[in-house]
């Protein structure tokens, strides 16, 4: 075993028995993640959506049973249940009960309207607690309501380029085509397969990358901590080079983020979390280059500060940018917006970026851009912070 490797296996004991390095690498995201899951989770989880809806038609027109056959048309594929009901009092009534979560109320007029090229009004009324669900019916009659429009403006403008005046036979086939156009569309539950984590599996990828720059800080901060007791120079003293000393706090620090990393992804998986992290080799190249890059830049603190606590607080800054620049807590940009590349200068998101590329059963290479990525970070921070430690421990 090299003096390196000794001096880091030594300050691993310290640090697990101190239990400082294990409620923060592994307590305090894991209990983070399971909570962020647990709140937040369910508002994000389409199955928990209560798609429930009534239907009060009292036009009773081709128009109007043409808007309850497509809503019958979606409830055949399973992403919503319809009821009909005689009035608006027997549907108010199921809102109450909690039989239904929204309701469609077609007042009589609406098919006349439609032939008479006039504005009409499908009223769409929801519980207060189930916005969501309003929400999804009411684009549901927007949307029926635009192909009605431009089903009118179809019949409209050939009325009026008809020559000469179109016959009774000629309106019903345009009327017919103005029903048509109000039944055209289609809402189908499609999953994303590729590049989307679930919401469980998402808060437990980012409070395990976030909580490791705190945890790889016990590491190479311990320089400054040895520096700042005189244990030191004492141990420059000894027959060993700068370069042994400064490998000994990266081997540490790794050593940290790794056990860290690797009991998270771990914990994640069991009940009641159970996170999918995707292809094992992929994930586990994630979290090696995630961790050499959180080695990188903390040692380039390390490499900056004057004193422990110093070095502490500016980690600290530099932990939490990094973490909300690069949305684990919250996603930021999209597309090709500037805040979305912004993200793309942060290890954080290049981590969660890999594990999106590894989501729906891909294989493990979909990870080797985001690996290379964050080993880029380690190269570039770490090449300066090794230079920058040597120098220190130089004087």
């Amino acid at each position: 075993m090299s003096a390196a490797t000794r001096i880091a296996a030594k300050d691993l004991r310290l640090r697990l028995r101190d239990r400082s390095a294990i409620i923060i690498g592994i307590v305090a995201p894991l209990a983070l993640a399971l909570i962020l899951s647990t709140v937040f989770g369910s508002a994000f989880d389409s199955s928990s959506l209560d798609l429930h809806y009534g239907i009060v038609d009292l036009d009773q027109t081709d128009i109007s049973k043409a808007f309850s056959t497509a809503l019958e048309g979606i409830e055949s594929e399973g992403i919503l249940t319809l009821s009909e009901f005689g009035d608006a009092a027997a549907a108010e009534n199921a809102i109450e009960e909690g039989e239904i979560s929204v309701y469609y109320l077609i007042e009589p007029g609406l098919g006349d309207a439609v032939f008479s090229q006039q504005e009409f009004t499908v009223e769409v009324i929801g519980d207060i607690d189930a916005p969501t669900s309003a929400q999804i019916a009411t684009s549901i009659a927007e949307q029926f309501g635009q192909g009605i429009s431009t089903g009118q403006l179809s019949v409209g403008t050939a009325a009026v380029l008809a020559s000469p005046p179109p016959t009774a036979e000629q309106i019903g086939i345009w009327a017919d085509q103005a029903r048509q156009a109000g039944q055209a569309f289609v809402i189908t539950d499609v999953s994303a397969g590729t590049r989307q984590l679930d919401q469980t599996t998402y808060f437990a990828a980012s409070m395990a990358v976030f909580f490791l720059f705190f945890t790889v800080q016990f590491g190479v901060l311990g320089l400054l901590e040895e520096e700042r007791d005189g244990t030191l120079p004492r141990l420059m003293a000894a027959p060993i080079g700068r370069t042994t000393v400064v490998s000994a706090k990266a081997i540490l620090s790794f050593a940290l983020g790794m056990i860290s990393m690797t009991v998270l992804v771990v914990a994640t998986s069991l009940p009641p979390m159970q996170a999918t992290w995707g292809a094992p080799l992929g994930v586990f190249l994630l979290v090696v280059a995630g961790v050499l890059s959180a080695v990188a830049i903390m040692g380039l603190v390390a490499s900056v500060a004057k004193t422990p606590e110093g070095a502490g607080n500016l980690a600290s800054i530099i932990a939490v940018t990094l973490g909300l620049l690069g949305g684990v807590f919250f996603p930021l940009g999209q597309g090709d917006d500037f805040l979305a590349k912004l993200t793309l200068l942060t290890p954080h998101a290049w981590f969660m970026r890999g594990l999106a590329d590894l989501a729906g059963g891909e294989e493990w290479t979909a990870a080797l851009p985001a690996v290379g990525a964050l080993l880029l970070f380690a190269v570039v921070f770490g090449s300066i912070s090794w230079v920058f430690l040597l120098r220190r421990l130089r004087r």
